[in-house]
């Protein structure tokens, strides 16, 4: 079953020139190499000294080693639990869809015209009210805009992916009978977060981040 990874890695002070200047020269023939075969779609953007990434594949912790073999000359390794790592996961908080609910999560002419990175600060104390609520919509209201958008969660700043144009099927039955999904969702969320300042007024919340590099398996 198709597996997907949202992770982050953090830029050297030579990788944050280099990247700068030259882009990601190391993935300029990814599509040859043979991991290339095992990646149905990848993604990296970037913030400030951060790089934030999106990828789909079979393979389990596949986002690892994709940054092992391509982004360690830029990065420093990250202290996990288990050792030091060149991608920390992202856990996953949120999930419009899933391949493990749907046999064709994505064809071969399904190639997305936009890839939307962007990051958001959560308030700390609103951090286990904005899970809660999350859970509930993706239990209680399952596909109910776009499949292809995740939120994962880097202590309380936050990195979503969506695809554009939005995905929707016939969505499952619900996980939950419960009803605690808002309304009014937008009023009820704006409260949790750290607003930007300077960022466009449309991304007080969310800072859309640029796209360094993406790869869709043909």
């Amino acid at each position: 079953m198709m597996q997907r990874y949202l992770w982050c890695s953090h830029l050297s002070a030579r990788g944050t020139a280099h990247i700068a200047y030259e882009g990601i020269a190391s993935l300029a023939q990814f599509q040859t190499t043979p991991r290339a075969q095992h990646v149905a779609t990848a993604s990296i953007f970037r913030a400030q000294d951060w790089l934030y990434g999106y990828l789909e594949s079979p393979r389990e912790g596949d986002a690892e080693g994709f940054a092992t073999d391509f982004l360690a000359e830029y990065c420093t390794p990250i202290a996990t639990s288990l050792g030091q790592r060149w991608a920390f996961p992202l856990p996953d908080i949120f999930h419009d869809g899933s391949p493990a609910d749907d046999a064709q999560w994505r064809s071969p002419a399904d190639i997305p015209q936009q890839r939307i990175g962007s990051l958001a600060r959560l308030k700390p104390e609103t951090y286990s009210r904005y899970v809660f609520y999350h859970y509930q919509r993706q239990a209680e209201l399952p596909q109910s805009f776009n499949r292809r958008y995740m939120i994962g969660a880097h202590d309380t700043t936050i990195f979503s992916y969506q695809e554009l144009p939005a995905v929707t099927t016939a969505p499952p039955l619900p996980m939950l009978a419960t009803h605690n999904t808002p309304r009014d969702w937008q009023a009820v969320m704006e409260p949790h977060f750290v607003p930007w300042t300077t960022t466009p007024g449309d991304q007080q919340y969310w800072q859309v981040l640029p796209c360094l590099w993406s790869y869709t398996l043909s």
